[in-house]
């Protein structure tokens, strides 16, 4: 799929027709859309999904430091192993609803028997949420038995054990981290990646930016030093020369630093350009958003659109800005704060956090019917046919968007959810509102 991904963003132009400053396209009125729902079109375009195999895939064993191992049957209980930050700290806290959500999903899996008399376990390891540290970590999981890792989270956490898991051929699902690099399941066939990928989500952007603000809209770029958000970069960059929008600033935040970027809002204020995408992670959404206010309060005339990627459509995190963070645009494949979910999630311990807690909730959910799948299969419950089976889904999570499947193909589509909404956040309600319909055309 990522091949696809790359020939659509340069033919985005062409699905786009243009009379003066403002591209034409099918504009949907309040009427018509759901409630809470803007009359903003939003991104939109069409874009043809890749062909079907002609065949299921299935992994090669033959190489793996144990075969045998990878074709053995699993017994109960199945341990399914995660590294996350748990030292406390801000970084713990807000990860932790994460683990509330996966761990819930697990306890009614086994509650309702979802694997017969296989019962699933959850074992997490503390990273500290630090990617040197992410390895030993995970290696420590394997040494107590797990089967499988879920829902790691972070791009470059992830991507410091892909190579370690593909050797010794452990699934990898779900990771919880946006690079499209988790979708080389030619290099690396044991690694899935879980959430939307940093291509889709930039290209999305970038062409609700030339429908919203025009041809040669400016955009400043705010993303972490480090590879996860220099690919963003990157990503966002290819969209944008190919839809005419000009990046005239790209600053960067060092990954784990949760103060204020001063300095970097200063130089974009200098810029004044007419949008900001910011890929940031965690509180830093936040104190970029109080520190961007205050430039904007001193420049009344500078009102600039602000995207923020995916990993800060957290309102709990956002609530932490205040006013400053009404109006700004995110994105998302799940529902926000579902009520009957957050109920559950009350009744399990939280009382913030359920957007992180959703996240959670629909990785253990897809791991689990990747699972059964695996179980219902020829070779029985293994770790290669649940790798197998990671890569022929067919799955929609209870907590998805109305048209959000979760798909997989082989070689041909490596990730599972490649549709997204664009979404504003209402800082006086503290919630998300969609802007337009959900762009699920990169869906296979």
């Amino acid at each position: 799929m990522a091949a696809v991904l790359v020939v659509a963003v340069g033919v985005l132009t062409s699905c786009i027709s243009t009379t003066g400053d403002r591209p034409e396209a099918e504009i949907t009125t309040a009427a018509t859309l759901p409630p809470g729902t803007t009359d903003d079109p939003g991104p939109g375009f069409t874009i043809q999904p890749p062909p079907t195999a002609d065949e299921p895939w299935s992994v090669d064993t033959a190489g793996c430091a144990d075969p045998a191992a990878a074709d053995a049957t699993i017994a109960s209980p199945l341990i399914v192993g995660t590294a996350a930050p748990q030292s406390g700290g801000l970084v713990s806290s807000i990860y932790a609803p994460v683990l509330v959500g996966y761990q819930a999903y697990i306890d009614q899996a086994n509650a309702n028997a979802l694997l017969g008399d296989v019962q699933i376990e959850l074992q997490v390891a503390d990273d500290k949420g630090q990617p040197e540290l992410t390895p030993v970590a995970v290696a420590g999981l394997l040494d107590a038995g797990a089967s499988v890792i879920s829902a790691l989270p972070g791009s470059v956490n992830n991507i410091a054990v892909r190579a370690f898991l593909n050797t010794n051929c452990m699934p990898q699902l779900m990771s919880l981290a946006s690079s499209s690099r988790l979708g080389d399941a030619k290099n690396f066939p044991w690694t899935m990646g879980g959430v939307v990928t940093d291509t889709v989500e930039t290209t999305v952007y970038a062409n609700a930016i030339r429908r919203s603000v025009g041809m040669d809209a400016t955009v400043a770029l705010l993303v972490s030093n480090d590879d996860a958000g220099l690919d963003y970069a990157a990503s966002f960059g290819t969209a944008a020369t190919d839809l005419g929008v000009d990046v005239v600033l790209q600053q960067t935040v060092e990954p784990g630093v949760i103060d204020a970027p001063t300095a970097q809002v200063v130089t974009m204020a200098a810029a004044a350009p007419q949008v900001i995408v910011a890929s940031l992670s965690g509180a830093v959404c936040a104190t970029f958003l109080t520190e961007l206010g205050k430039a904007r309060t001193a420049l009344p005339d500078w009102k600039p659109d602000v995207y923020l990627g995916s990993d800060c459509a957290d309102s709990s995190v956002l609530r932490l800005a205040g006013p400053a963070g009404n109006g700004v645009l995110s994105s998302t494949a799940l529902v926000s704060d579902d009520p009957a979910f957050v109920a559950r999630m009350r009744a399990a311990g939280l009382t913030d956090g359920f957007t992180r807690a959703e996240q959670g909730w629909t990785a253990a959910e897809a791991t689990v019917a990747i699972l059964i799948h695996a179980q219902a299969s020829s070779r029985g419950l293994t770790r290669a046919s649940i790798i197998d089976a990671a890569r022929n889904l067919s799955f929609t999570p209870s907590l998805a968007r109305p048209g959000v499947t979760y798909t997989t193909n082989g070689l041909s589509d490596a990730y599972p959810v490649e549709s997204v909404q664009v979404v504003r956040y209402d800082a006086a309600n503290q919630a998300f509102f969609d802007v337009g319909r959900l762009v699920a055309q990169f869906e296979s």
